[in-house]
């Protein structure tokens, strides 16, 4: 493996990093030199740990579910107790369905809040003392272009996604004077599991690993003056509301 020694952060942490788009931003980071802790619902990320263990990077992995306090509290001490302090934070976990407005059960509502906005309120109050600290660090929040336009069929999903891009720009403004950068990504189309259902012509759909390849670059020396910022991930495909 050939890592990237000028990467300006040491420590990282990603959840949902089991599959998609979390596991190809993992092993990015991992690519580069930078030591990732995992979290996921799912006991498959300990395979991504192992993964990246096989690059020779150090990795921890945690199950947990972000959307519970004593399960965020759990993973991070346990991950940061192995790696050191968090340097990056990659808020990718989430959920959604394709479903009408007036069909959504409210325990679908609130769950679809409670992992989406509030694991990511949850995992990044746990980080920023230490950031604050040192004056240095990166929180990288997963929104979607549905963070920034409205389509039918999507209301859960979108409304997490206008949240996160809120939470975004507020936090940014108020970690600026202490050198933390926050970026929201607001990826278009992505061939993941929760693309699985849909009936729409794929073709022109990003692959995780496009995603991952801009929270890279986001840890490179060449993007320090990308201090706080959304960012559209598009790719050539385009949204229903561009046709």
């Amino acid at each position: 493996m050939s890592t990237n020694e000028k990467s300006i952060y040491k420590v990282a942490l990603v959840t949902g990093a089991a599959r998609g788009i979390g596991r190809e931003i993992a092993l990015t980071l991992a690519e580069r030199g930078i030591a990732v802790g995992l979290c996921d619902i799912s006991p498959d990320v300990h395979k991504t740990c192992k993964e990246i263990q096989g690059l020779g990077v150090l990795c921890a992995a945690e199950v947990a579910d972000i959307s519970k306090e004593e399960d965020v509290i759990r993973a991070y001490e346990a991950i940061s107790s192995k790696l050191g302090a968090i340097d990056v934070l990659v808020n990718n976990a989430g959920i959604g369905k394709l479903k009408s407005f007036v069909d959504y059960s409210i325990s679908e509502w609130d769950q679809t809040f409670a992992v989406n906005v509030r694991g990511a309120f949850l995992l990044s109050q746990k980080v920023l003392p230490n950031m604050m600290e040192n004056h240095n660090g990166l929180i990288v929040n997963i929104a979607s272009i549905w963070g920034l336009r409205g389509t039918s069929g999507r209301s859960a999903y979108a409304a997490t996604k206008h949240a996160l891009v809120g939470m975004s720009k507020c936090l940014a403004d108020e970690c600026h004077p202490y050198r933390i950068r926050v970026i929201a990504l607001c990826p278009g189309n992505i061939l993941t599991d929760l693309a699985s259902g849909s009936e729409a012509d794929t073709t022109d759909w990003m692959h995780p690993k496009d995603v991952a390849d801009v929270v890279g670059y986001l840890c490179d020396p060449g993007s320090r003056a990308i201090v706080r910022s959304i960012i559209e991930v598009n790719g050539w495909g385009k949204p229903p509301e561009f046709k």
